[in-house]
Parts: C-alpha cells; structure tokens; sequence
C-alpha cells in the first residue's frame, strides 16, 4: 500500500503528472487507487497494489520509479510505502487457519 500526501495548491498538477505515467508497471498485477481530503494537508490517496509473488522488491523499485517524477516536480509531495499481508497469510503465521 502506498499513502501519498500533497498540498491542496498542487492538485492539478499531480492530476497532470499521473495522465503521463505509464499505464502498466512490471511485477504488478492489480492496483487501485482512492482520493480523500487530507485535512489542512492537502489531498491523501491510498494505492492499493498487488504484485505477482515472490516480487515484492522487484515491484517496490518500480514504483519507486514510477512515483520520482512527483517527488520532483510537486513541492511538499510525500509517500508512504507498507506491505500488508491477508488475514489468511497472518493466520497462518501463528498455525491457525483462517
């Protein structure tokens, strides 16, 4: 999952930066993104991205490339970047079944 966080006054800009980015990353499979207020922040989005297994790092570099130019180009742009396991893979970390 990545959180990102920009200023209300680069919005349209970011909008701007995400309409050239490429449509398809390698190692991910699935993603889908959600808009919020952030407050007296800015906007927050939420990506939820899955990868192909085993792919985390190769995935995770790519979205790191795919997110350099708003690191760039936005001023106070920040991102979060957390892996999050299923309820089922947790479980079964501690020998139970979900």
């Amino acid at each position: 999952m990545i959180t990102v966080h920009v200023p209300n006054n680069m919005a349209v800009k970011m909008a701007k930066l995400y309409m050239k980015q490429p449509r398809e990353i390698p190692f991910v499979t699935k993603w889908r993104a959600f808009n919020t207020t952030g407050g007296i922040h800015g906007h927050k989005q939420y990506h939820i991205i899955y990868t192909e297994r085993g792919k985390l790092e190769e995935a995770g570099f790519e979205l790191g490339k795919y997110f350099q130019p708003f690191i760039n180009e936005i001023d106070g742009f920040c991102w979060q970047m957390e892996s999050l396991t299923g309820v089922t893979e947790t479980f079964k970390l501690i020998g139970m079944n979900w």
